[in-house]
């Protein structure tokens, strides 16, 4: 009779344990699939901006350089791109390619809290 309780406690530990793998394996080959082949998330670039003709965002990088990336881009535009149109794009530059519209970029527009903080400009210069 102890015999049997130890078969079976061994038993539902084992089945346990297997039910845990499998579901681990599963997630691993879901992500992998989605992340590396699907690409089946978003990229958000910046594009250099001319905030005298165009609503800008902006960030202080001449006195604040911890918040600003390798490029140094002051002014800006954000766009949002599908992962899988990003390798369209130039040494991970994508304003020829958004410019062309060769990939699909959408720009993201300045909102009223970003106008009120300062993270975003309108422009000087009205165009004609």
């Amino acid at each position: 009779m102890e015999e049997e309780k130890t078969k079976q406690k061994k038993e539902s530990h084992n089945l346990f344990l297997i039910i845990l793998l499998a579901g681990c394996v599963i997630t691993i080959i879901t992500s992998f699939y989605f992340f590396y082949f699907k690409k089946d998330y978003v990229f958000f670039v910046e594009i250099k901006c001319d905030p005298q003709v165009e609503a800008c965002f902006y960030r202080d990088c001449e006195n604040n350089p911890d918040i600003c990336p390798p490029n140094n881009l002051s002014y800006y535009s954000q766009y949002t791109l599908s992962a899988k149109d990003f390798a369209k794009c130039a040494n991970e530059d994508c304003t020829e390619a958004c410019a062309t519209k060769l990939i699909k970029c959408e720009k993201v527009n300045c909102s009223e809290s970003d106008l009120q903080n300062g993270t975003c400009v309108l422009p000087t210069k009205v165009l004609n």
